[in-house]
């Protein structure tokens, strides 16, 4: 982590115990971790170069639009699949099949934190994502309990890093954004969340290095 991005201490020695209320966390990369063994062997099995997946989802302005709620899922997707039919050469009729995998795996150590930050913390979900993200957290996860407020940007019609979505978030949890931390996995969104007035976490999927960052401030758990 660059000296900018380590997390934001802005606490006084009468304050650190309780200075934070709320802690948010992005969804995809945070709370459900890439596959990246089947990732990867998606790409090998189609001849796409690594990366090529991601790209094909993420990078195209289908899925800017779609975060915003502008544009449904399955317009996205189509989109989706025309970009990697194009990167691959040809036509991959399973690519719908095979994405609905992708962001279905959670961090185990991350729920178990979550559900040990809910004791002592209000914690909030803050995630780029389609309509589809509520039902996936309520019907396949089963962990939309966990959380006191789900910001989802399609919903807002604003997205990370625009400072708004943020300033949002802290006003539906109640707290003031100095009170908030943030964690994710996009360097963007981080940077985003500081000028928001946020604290914030790089977490890169180092589960020790995320808990030594928000014991740094002042974040206690039993």
């Amino acid at each position: 982590m660059t000296d900018d991005l380590k997390p934001r201490i802005s606490m006084r020695g009468d304050e650190k115990d309780g200075h934070i209320r709320a802690i948010f966390f992005d969804f995809g990369g945070v709370v459900a971790s890439l596959d990246r063994a089947l990732l990867v062997a998606f790409e090998a099995r189609h001849g796409l170069s690594e990366g090529s997946f991601i790209r094909a989802l993420y990078t195209i302005p289908e899925w800017k639009a779609a975060e915003l709620g502008e544009e449904t899922e399955e317009a996205w997707l189509e989109a989706a699949r025309r970009k990697l039919d194009e990167l691959a050469g040809r036509p991959l009729p399973d690519f719908l099949e095979e994405r609905s995998w992708m962001w279905r795996q959670l961090d185990r150590d991350v729920v178990s934190l979550i559900e040990r930050l809910g004791t002592r913390y209000d914690v909030g979900l803050l995630s780029n994502a389609t309509l589809r993200l509520e039902d996936e957290l309520r019907g396949y996860h089963k962990i939309d309990g966990l959380f006191k407020v789900i910001v989802n940007s399609s919903r807002v019609g604003m997205a990370k890093p625009d400072a708004r979505i943020y300033h949002l978030a802290a006003e539906r949890i109640g707290v003031e954004p100095s009170a908030c931390v943030h964690i994710d996995d996009l360097e963007q969104n981080v940077r985003g969340a500081c000028e928001a007035g946020f604290h914030a976490v790089h977490y890169r999927g180092d589960f020790p290095a995320l808990e030594r960052d928000l014991r740094s401030l002042g974040v206690e758990w039993s």
